[in-house]
């Protein structure tokens, strides 16, 4: 008798562990990820020609550039590259007809060197018609790295100038492949959604307008035009703070979405890769190409309900 019962109840759990299905109702993922979606040429040459409507340079001798008809100064950005990225997602499994919705963030931080180049010196004598004479041979040139190690600013243990991007996904999801089909072990799923993307400004000539444009007023020598502001390290500052004050730019976009799953059934722990290919509706930053469009892959731990 005692053998029976033993017989019958290894049965019975035979059974339920073989009707568990392969996924819970809810799941929760935290993953590592690795985002090939952004890409920033160099500026060329000194970089993109910043505006002072309001600010003359003084080149000796009665000899002015007027600011509003442009001066030679200008921001330059370099070697960007990808530092890291992490997030999470969490996901309803089994729903009828379309299998599976998902809400997930990623997190993502990259860098790049900025500076501002400025004139310091005169390389030939202006002409009488001095305001051709604002082209960027006629002058020598000092620089100000617009970066957190200059200023003694902290943002994620990075050196040069950051920047960052919040990304959040709504995915729906349907199953391609699931084998075995009782045990549902490995999983091969497809999906599209929506996106939205929230950052940081790029170093741009209109960041820096904005940000120094109460102190970029009257008539500058070349000498006090670095000393007294865009070489000024307390006014310059000023320009680091603005981005790293906080993810303000929004944007959206779609997604086409390919996963894998691995996850033994009873178990709660799986493991997952997804593919996204991301497909922007506009630029992620007003006044810099940075791309966008490209894949992102992340590789994680779920854990399900």
């Amino acid at each position: 008798m005692s053998r029976l019962r033993t017989v019958c109840l290894c049965a019975v759990a035979l059974c339920l562990a073989l009707t568990v299905p392969a996924f819970a109702l809810v799941g929760i993922g935290v993953h590592y990820g690795f985002d090939n979606t952004l890409n920033m040429k160099n500026t060329a040459g000194l970089g993109d020609p910043v505006t002072f409507d309001n600010l003359n340079l003084d080149l000796g001798q009665g000899t002015i550039l007027n600011g509003s008809a442009g001066l030679p100064i200008y921001v330059s950005r370099t070697n960007f590259k990808s530092d890291f990225a992490f997030g999470g997602k969490i996901y309803i499994d089994v729903i009828p007809f379309i299998d599976a919705v998902e809400v997930s963030t990623d997190f993502g931080v990259w860098d790049y060197v900025g500076k501002i180049n400025y004139p310091s010196g005169l390389k030939s004598i202006p002409p009488p018609d001095v305001q051709k004479f604002a082209d960027s041979a006629n002058f020598n040139y000092s620089s100000e790295k617009l970066t957190l190690n200059n200023f003694g600013l902290g943002y994620f243990g990075l050196d040069n100038t950051p920047y960052a991007k919040l990304q959040l996904d709504a995915t729906i999801r349907k199953y391609i492949v699931r084998v075995p089909k009782m045990l549902k072990v490995f999983n091969l799923y497809g999906g599209a959604g929506l996106t939205v993307n929230f950052a940081t400004p790029m170093l741009s000539s209109h960041l820096v307008e904005d940000v120094i444009n109460e102190s970029a007023q009257g008539t500058k020598t070349l000498q006090s035009l670095g000393d007294s502001l865009l070489g000024n390290q307390t006014i310059m500052k000023g320009v680091v703070n603005k981005i790293i004050q906080g993810l303000t730019q929004p944007s959206y976009g779609a997604h086409l979405d390919l996963g894998f799953m691995f996850k033994i059934p009873v178990i709660p722990i799986g493991i997952y890769v997804d593919g996204k290919f991301m497909i922007p509706f506009a630029q992620l930053d007003k006044y810099v190409n940075i791309g966008g469009t490209g894949f992102l892959v992340n590789t994680g731990i779920a854990w399900s309900l």
